[in-house]
């Protein structure tokens, strides 16, 4: 199994006809985007061949083809001697893709943002800084725009968070005023003295809105010096209008149709051939755009490269021959270059990064891809290292620039002045955002009742830059696999087996070990993942994980990688009516709407979310990577064995995710720790029996507990005080960590739980509950319909997002800390 595999890689395959109108292309999207991710990384491998690779097996057939049919025309036979199978059979031609198709968390970043024009993208950056968006007059009501695909499945309700609570804002006399979304009812308000927070995080917004620009402009240069078209003819070409050239304005699409000729042979060209400096001149002033893309977002650069086609394939390549020393050049190179397939880790080093640091080391970027690099060659220790470097740096350089500006800040007497406690807020009212203007700025920033709005502090020019949550996001998670990989590497060395590449690049799982030691993790057994108690696995597992050491190392990864998500999450704000204190009683309900959503948002399911069982809006600032940093929280929440702060985290975390949206500028993301997490539920509700007996507040029906298809509806909360006497929020902070442990021994002397031994497995069984009624449901459906005798419906295709981190953690959570649960139940 390769690294990248084993890291959950995202590979996604550029699409290699890019259509010029904005439905059709949001139709391929939409439809790229329903395939789940493994499945997708088969499409690459079949349909990604390089023409290089292509070309060269062709050549090679021919000429055999023609040996052999020289050796027919001599009267010559082969000899009867057997041959090497190297001479007889081909070999199969190497899959070679271009290296930024490896990237993770590609699959968060699709989104209409990539086809919208990039007037109307500028248009709605400005909306999103401006704090009177989400102050739009509930009178205005106009018709929802058009559906960007026919695919229901993309959207499967209709939303109400984001953009979609606004009206058309777009000038009287704009082109693009027919861009209008429904009124919905109006958000929650925040509280007072504290401004509304954007849309959509402005740092990300602000960066695909730069990314758009500049990749456009690169592959607009990349056209001319390969079609050796001027400024002006190309321009004729994109404004005339005729045939898919010129519509939507797109370079992609002429491209396509001039077949990227290299010598502009295929007529539209220049009469006088251009030069070859100046075609270089061109591909090095792409490449600069090229990197300036990346170094923004490396990722949603690499997932707007993978939209063009072959447009930038060795444009990089080909100023290196010019410069070998020019830095963007090796920049954009490192991820246009083609590797084999699924191979990028064995296929990667951090030699080209090291040069690009040691020559520019104030140049942050380079640490954060190099630390990516780390992470998919298992050094994770160096991962951090350049993660929490450049974290310092950048926090560093804001902290410099923020002391700046505020010396500098003019006074009365014009002289510059430090600001004063509380200028904030007085400043911050006629202060424009960065890139754009807004209404506050021009006097137009009040509301209805004349108070004035707050700009909020994202907007601010003191704010953070992108890459300060980028860092923390990519640290917590580098934290999160290095514990992973160490519970993994333990436990091959345990089974006695270890990782060989495989050809078909299937992943090596724990629950399909082969000519192991002791079989690896079980499915559907009732003892649970790894067997029986005495069983002689589950105790070899047990030395081997629960060791103190061991356990310790584990858990303060754990640890770590959950305080670095928080602290990325902690970027974004939050509006939210505030919420009575949930009785105890109401835990199952909030916990079965989380599960249900969970299962809903996961890829290729198509059931419709439930409602929430509360009416209380909530809006969140949406980021790409904040479902994905959500669930990631949780993984590590259920490795640290601690259920019962788990189902407080889940339910808030359900609220939370609900309340995201994207649109027009995103699309739900597909989140590998979300469809991880909702696996390792399935798989702990179908094999382990403690864990499905009735929690402390269920209601058994014939001895089971009773399926909950959808949460109840809310009532008023008239709970019996809980056991201590004081009404306690269930879903406010955790207090377990400050409760004695259950008082029973851990065995093999490892160190016991810093929380409730019984309130965490009556919390683990209520996180279970809905679980095990969904499947109950599905069985007894297929019975219902197996007596019916009626005609077998096709499976549908479902390829699961998870990869191999499933059994891993099932192996870590049965070892560690199921067998103190059942010792309780």
């Amino acid at each position: 199994m390769t690294a990248e595999a084993r890291n959950g890689s995202d590979v996604s395959h550029g699409l290699a006809t890019p259509s010029p109108t904005l439905s059709s292309v949001s139709t391929s999207l939409t439809l790229n985007d329903a395939e789940p991710l493994n499945n997708v990384d088969r499409l690459v491998d079949v349909e990604t061949l390089t023409e290089d690779t292509t070309s060269a097996s062709q050549k090679k057939k021919k000429k055999k083809k023609g040996k052999k049919s020289a050796k027919k025309e001599a009267g010559l036979q082969a000899p009867a001697t057997p041959v090497s199978p190297d001479d007889d059979e081909p070999r199969p031609p190497v899959l070679c893709i271009s290296r930024n198709k490896h990237w993770r968390y590609i699959s968060s970043y699709h989104g209409p943002w990539l086809q919208l024009p990039i007037e109307l993208l500028e248009s709605l950056l400005v909306l999103n800084l401006d704090p009177a968006t989400m102050h739009a007059p509930e009178s205005r009501a106009p018709p929802p725009p058009p559906p960007l695909s026919t695919n229901a499945s993309s959207f499967p309700r209709v939303r109400d968070r984001g953009f979609a609570a606004l009206g058309d804002h777009s000038p009287p006399d704009s082109p693009h005023s027919t861009f209008a979304t429904p009124s919905y009812p109006p958000l929650p308000s925040p509280q007072p003295g504290r401004p509304t927070p954007p849309p959509i995080d402005p740092g990300v917004f602000r960066s695909v809105t730069t990314i758009r620009r500049l990749i456009d402009e690169a592959a607009e240069l990349s056209v001319r010096a390969s079609s050796g078209l001027s400024a002006a003819a190309l321009g004729s070409m994109r404004g005339g209008g005729g045939g898919g050239a010129g519509a939507n304005n797109s370079p992609w699409a002429l491209a396509q149709s001039l077949g990227i000729n290299p010598l502009g042979e295929a007529g539209g060209g220049r009469n006088v051939a251009m030069s070859a400096m100046r075609i270089h001149r061109l591909r090095a002033l792409a490449v600069q755009k090229l990197a300036a893309a990346y170094r923004a977002d490396e990722i949603a650069s690499s997932v707007m490269v993978m939209q063009g086609g072959s447009v930038f394939d060795d444009i990089a390549e080909r100023v290196l021959k010019f410069d070998p020393n020019d830095a963007d050049a090796k920049y954009v190179h490192f991820f246009h270059e083609k590797i084999p397939s699924r191979q990028l880790a064995e296929s990667t080093t951090t030699h080209v990064l090291d040069e690009l640091i040691a020559a520019h080391p104030q140049r942050l970027e380079f640490l954060r891809t190099r630390g990516i690099v780390h992470t998919f060659r298992d050094e994770y220790s160096l991962a951090t290292k350049d993660f929490t470097y450049a974290l310092k740096e950048a926090r560093a350089v804001r902290k410099a620039r923020t002391m700046h500006r505020n010396n500098n800040l003019p006074t009365q007497n014009g002289k510059g002045n430090k600001k004063k406690k509380g200028d904030v807020k007085k400043k911050s009212n006629g202060q424009a955002p960065p890139n754009g203007t807004s209404a506050s700025a021009d006097g137009g920033g009040d509301t209805a009742d004349g108070d004035p709005l707050l700009l909020h502090p994202s907007v601010l020019p003191d704010a953070p830059e992108p890459i300060e949550p980028q860092l923390l996001f990519l640290r917590g998670a580098a934290y999160l696999q290095h514990a992973v990989f160490l519970i993994e590497e333990a436990l091959l060395k345990l089974e006695g087996i270890r990782k060989v590449p495989s050809n078909d690049g299937a992943e090596l799982r724990l629950c399909y070990v082969e000519n192991g030691r002791y079989g690896g993790v079980e499915i559907g057994n009732p003892e649970g993942p790894l067997g029986r108690k005495d069983g002689p696995k589950l105790q070899a597992y047990r030395a081997k994980l629960a060791e103190d050491a061991f356990r310790e190392q584990i858990c303060a990864l754990l640890k770590k990688s959950v305080r670095d998500h928080e602290r990325f999450l902690a970027h974004f704000d939050t509006l939210e009516t505030p919420v009575p204190p949930l009785a105890r009683d109401e835990l199952p309900a909030h916990a079965t709407y989380a599960f249900l959503l969970a299962e809903s948002l996961r890829p290729g399911t198509h059931a419709q979310p439930p409602p929430p069982p509360d009416a209380q809006p909530l809006f969140t600032t949406y980021h790409p990577l904040l479902v994905e940093a959500h669930f990631s929280i949780l993984l590590c929440q259920l490795m640290l064995g601690d259920f019962s702060t788990l189902l407080r985290t889940f339910v808030r975390a359900a609220r939370l995710v609900d309340g995201l949206e994207g649109y027009p500028v995103f699309l739900p993301p597909r989140s590998m720790a979300q469809a991880e997490f909702v696996e390792v539920l399935e798989r702990l509700a179908g094999g382990w029996r403690a864990g499905v007996q009735p929690h402390s507040l269920a209601h058994p029906a014939n001895g089971k507990l009773a399926a909950i298809e959808a949460p109840p509806p809310p009532r008023a909360p008239s709970p019996p005080p809980p056991p201590s006497g004081s009404a306690v929020d269930p879903l406010g902070p955790s207090t377990s960590s400050a409760q004695p442990p259950s008082g029973r021994e851990t065995p093999l002397g490892a160190p016991g739980p810093g929380f409730d031994l019984a309130e965490s497995l009556d919390s683990a069984r209520i996180v279970l509950a809905p679980v095990v009624a969904r499947q109950r449901a599905r069985v007894d459906k297929l019975a219902v319909e197996k007596a019916a005798g009626g005609k077998k419906k096709p499976v549908p295709i479902n390829i699961p997002l998870h990869g191999p981190r499933v059994e891993i953690v099932l192996a870590w959570v049965g070892a560690v800390w199921l067998v103190e649960l059942d010792g309780i139940a």
